[in-house]
């Protein structure tokens, strides 16, 4: 399937029915809690949680919600600025979308925060930390910006076409720094990784929901 029939438009990141297309699904934001691991390589409390809750959400087509802190709330808030200023800083158009499905794996997808589609087309994901951290990813190359990895990482999995994202850290009062870009070009090798851990995840929630189903109509004593 191509780029274009795999990405969802016409959504707003954060509506109603944008949370609806998210129910049960692999996502980027979370990718990290299913690629940790327990002590001597069993399974972490974060993977197994991370599993129970879309189990959930399968067996009753809700998404559960989150809370949302201040600096959540702040980072949505000020997330269309700093488009704008890569926009305006790159010389480029930002396409935003809603959702875009892996190539090749089923309920597994990711939400960019925006898609350059140049000579080389390419991802942006915009983060917007606590004031320090913001000055400190100047100071260290990007040091606060590498928890973000593995969920760049992923929207290049469920994105073949892209070489690179573009990771920003962003801070409007910081006026000539406001912001801070480093580029994530993809590793097919971890990729691969990762390709490999979802297909696993996913084929035990599906098989712990057939299970759970059986016990909920009944048919197990």
């Amino acid at each position: 399937m191509k780029l274009e029939e795999r990405i969802i438009r016409d959504v707003i990141q954060g509506s109603e029915k944008w949370q609806a297309l998210r129910i049960g699904k692999i996502g980027g934001s979370r990718i990290a809690d299913l690629l940790t691991e327990g002590r001597s390589g069993g399974e972490s409390l974060t993977r197994r949680k991370y599993k129970n809750e879309l189990i959930r959400e399968r067996l009753t087509s809700k998404k559960l919600d989150t809370w949302k802190s201040p600096a959540m709330i702040r980072g949505i808030e000020l997330e269309p600025l700093a488009r704008s200023w890569y926009e305006v800083k790159h010389n480029v158009f930002v396409d935003q979308v809603a959702i875009v499905k892996h190539s090749t794996i089923e309920n597994a997808q990711c939400s960019p925060d925006g898609i350059v589609f140049a000579d080389k087309p390419y991802l942006i994901e915009i983060k917007v930390p606590d004031p320090q951290n913001h000055l400190d990813n100047y100071l260290t190359g990007g040091k606060q910006l590498e928890q973000y990895y593995d969920q760049c990482m992923w929207q290049l999995a469920c994105m073949p076409e892209m070489e690179f994202c573009d990771l920003i850290s962003f801070d409007p009062e910081l006026t000539g720094l406001e912001g801070f870009v480093k580029r994530i070009y993809r590793d097919d090798e971890y990729i691969k990784m990762m390709e490999d851990k979802v297909i696993l995840f996913l084929q035990e929630i599906e098989t712990t929901v057939n299970n759970l189903k059986e016990i909920q109509n009944g048919n197990n004593p």
